[in-house]
C-alpha cells in the first residue's frame, strides 16, 4: 500500500470528517498532547498536517486511523477518506478487549463443594500433566471464572490460587500464540477483580499498569479498573479523570456504561448527587444502545441510586430501590450484590428504628465477607454494626466494632471508610466524655478529607460537624478561639451542605445563627 497519497488526501479531508477536539482525544489516547505537536494559534489545516508528519515519523498512523474509526460519530465519514486501507489485516488483534466471562450467560455452574472439589482435582492432574490449555478452560469454563467464583460464590482467594498456578505455564506460550496471549489476558482481569475484592489494592494496580500482553485497544478498561482502585483507596480526582478518559476512549458502548457508573460512583462521594444521577441516565442509555435489557433499572445503577437515595436522607426511596435489588440479586445467585444490598439494607433499617431486622441484615453480610474475603463489604457492614450499637447505647460493643473495622481500612487503605469511621468513632467519644480523644479523631479524618488527592465532601463535611461540637462540648466563653474556631468549621460545613444538596443543611444554619445570637 503507498501511504503518500492517502497521507496527502488526509491532509486535505481529515477535518470534514473530525474536529480538532475529536483529534485531541484520540491523540491523548496515544499519550500525545495535540498542541505540543501542532500549537493551536496555528491554521487547523496547519495543525493536521504537523500532526500527520508528527505520526508518520513515530509509525503511529495505524493508531491513528483506529481512534478515530472507533468514535462512531465519525466512523462512517473517516471510513470513506480510507482511514482502513491504513489499519493492516495482520495488525488486527485477536483480541480488542478481555474476553467476558462466558459463565455469565451459563445457566448452571457448580455451587455444590463435590462438584468444585473434582473440578480442581481435575485442574490439579492438568497442570501436573503440562496441559495448561485444559487447564485454563477447567478455570474458564466450568468453574465461570471471576463471574461465578468470585460474584457469585465469593471464592476470589480460591480464584487467585488457581490463576497464579497457570501463569507460569502460560505465560512463555502466550509470547508466540495470539490465543495464549488473549488467554493470558484474561488471567490478568481476573486477578485484578479478585485483588480489588479482597482489598490487596496495590497489587492490583500494578497488574492494571502492565503493558503486555494487553493490547492498545484494551486501555480504556484498564484506566476503568484504575479509576475504581483509585476510589477505593481515596484518591477521587485521579479516579474521576480515568473513568472520564475511559469512557471518552472505549470503543465499546457496554464498557462506557461501566464508566459512566464508576463516574456516578465518584461524583456521589465528591457530594454532587445531581451529576450522579446524570451519569446514572448516562449509563443506563448506553446500555440500551448496546443491546441490553434496562428495565427494570440494572442491579448495580439501582444499587447506587438507593446509597444515592441514603445520602439525601430519603429512606423510603432507598428501601424501595433495595427491594428490588435483593429479589434481583437472588435471581442472578450473585452473592456479592446480595450482601451489598445487605448493608444497605442495614443503614436504612436503622434509620427507620427497625434495629433487630437491621442486626440481621448486617449478619449477613459479615458472613459473606467472612467467607469471601470481600474487603470493602466486611469494612461497610462493621460501620453499620458501629453504628447500630451506638444508636442502642451499647458503646462497648460500638467500640470493638470500630476498632476492627478501622483497623481493617488502614491496613488496607479503604481511604473514605477510614474517614467515616474515625468520624464516628469522635462521636463515640464524646458520648463516653472524652472529648480530648474526640478532637483527635476529628482533626484526622479532616485532614485525611482535605487531602489534595481525595475530595470526599461528606467525609468533610461530617468531620467539620464533629470538630465544632467537640470544640463546643467544653462550654468554651463566648468569642473565645474555641467558640470562634467552632463557627468557623459549621460556616465551612454549610457550604459543603449547602453545595451538597443535603437536606440536614438547615439544622447547620440554625446552630450558627444561634451561636453568633449569643454572642
Amino acid at each position: 500500500m503507498q501511504i503518500e497519497p492517502l497521507i496527502a488526501w488526509l491532509s486535505e479531508h481529515l477535518l470534514q470528517s473530525c474536529s480538532l477536539a475529536q483529534l485531541g482525544i484520540v491523540c491523548a489516547g496515544l499519550d500525545l498532547t495535540l498542541w505540543q505537536i501542532a500549537p493551536a494559534q496555528l491554521d487547523p489545516h496547519e495543525r493536521v498536517e504537523l500532526l500527520l508528519e508528527h505520526l508518520i515519523e513515530h509509525k503511529l498512523m495505524t493508531e491513528l486511523a483506529k481512534g478515530i474509526l472507533r468514535d462512531e460519530t465519525v466512523s462512517e465519514k473517516a471510513q470513506k477518506l480510507g482511514l482502513e486501507a491504513l489499519i493492516p489485516p495482520h495488525s488486527q488483534p485477536a483480541l480488542s478487549s478481555p474476553q467476558p466471562d462466558r459463565s455469565a450467560t451459563q445457566a448452571k455452574l457448580p455451587s455444590d463443594e463435590p462438584t468444585i472439589s473434582a473440578l480442581l482435582a481435575a485442574f490439579d492432574q492438568r497442570i501436573a500433566a503440562d496441559d495448561p490449555l485444559l487447564a485454563y478452560e477447567i478455570v474458564s469454563e466450568q468453574l465461570g471464572g471471576f463471574a461465578h467464583l468470585g460474584c457469585r460464590l465469593g471464592r476470589s482467594r480460591l480464584l487467585l490460587e488457581l490463576i497464579r498456578r497457570l501463569y507460569p505455564l502460560a505465560a512463555p506460550l502466550s509470547a508466540a500464540d495470539p490465543a495464549w496471549q488473549a488467554r493470558y489476558a484474561q488471567l490478568l482481569w481476573w486477578e485484578t477483580e479478585a485483588l480489588r475484592m479482597t482489598g490487596q489494592l496495590d497489587a492490583a494496580l500494578v497488574t492494571t499498569e502492565r503493558k503486555w500482553p494487553f493490547h492498545q485497544e484494551m486501555l480504556p478498561g484498564l484506566w476503568l479498573r484504575q479509576a475504581q482502585i483509585h476510589r477505593l483507596a481515596g484518591r477521587l480526582k485521579q479516579a474521576s479523570s480515568l473513568a472520564h478518559k475511559a469512557q471518552a476512549l472505549s470503543p465499546d458502548l457496554s464498557q462506557q456504561a461501566a464508566a459512566a457508573t464508576e463516574q456516578a460512583m465518584l461524583s456521589l462521594l465528591q457530594g454532587d448527587a445531581s451529576l450522579c444521577l446524570l451519569h446514572l441516565q448516562r449509563s443506563r442509555t448506553l446500555l440500551r444502545e448496546a443491546g441490553q435489557t434496562v428495565d427494570p433499572w440494572p442491579l448495580r445503577l439501582s444499587l447506587l441510586l438507593a446509597t444515592r437515595a441514603l445520602r439525601m436522607q430519603d429512606v423510603t426511596e432507598a428501601r424501595k430501590w433495595l427491594a428490588s435489588c435483593a429479589a434481583r440479586a437472588e435471581q442472578l445467585h450473585d452473592t456479592l450484590a446480595e450482601a451489598e444490598t445487605a448493608v444497605l439494607l442495614a443503614d436504612a433499617l436503622r434509620r427507620d428504628g427497625e434495629h433487630e431486622a437491621a442486626a440481621q441484615a448486617i449478619a449477613k453480610a459479615m458472613q459473606f465477607a467472612n467467607h469471601s474475603g470481600a474487603a470493602e463489604v466486611l469494612v461497610a457492614a462493621g460501620r453499620e454494626q458501629a453504628r447500630l450499637h451506638m444508636d442502642l447505647t451499647n458503646y462497648e460493643a460500638a467500640a470493638a466494632a470500630l476498632g476492627t473495622a478501622l483497623a481493617l481500612s488502614e491496613e488496607l487503605s479503604l481511604a473514605c471508610y477510614r474517614i467515616d469511621l474515625l468520624n464516628l468513632r469522635g462521636q463515640l467519644q464524646l458520648r463516653r466524655s472524652n472529648p480530648q480523644a474526640a478532637e483527635r479523631d476529628a482533626r484526622d479524618a479532616l485532614a485525611y478529607a482535605m487531602a489534595k488527592e481525595c475530595g470526599y465532601q461528606w467525609g468533610e463535611a461530617d468531620s467539620l460537624h464533629l470538630l465544632a461540637v467537640t470544640l463546643l462540648s467544653n462550654r468554651p466563653r463566648v468569642q473565645s478561639l474555641r467558640h470562634n474556631e467552632a463557627i468557623t468549621h459549621l460556616s465551612d460545613e454549610l457550604e459543603l451542605r449547602d453545595r451538597m444538596q443535603d437536606p440536614t443543611a438547615p439544622e447547620v444554619r440554625w446552630l450558627i445563627r444561634r451561636l453568633r445570637t449569643v454572642a
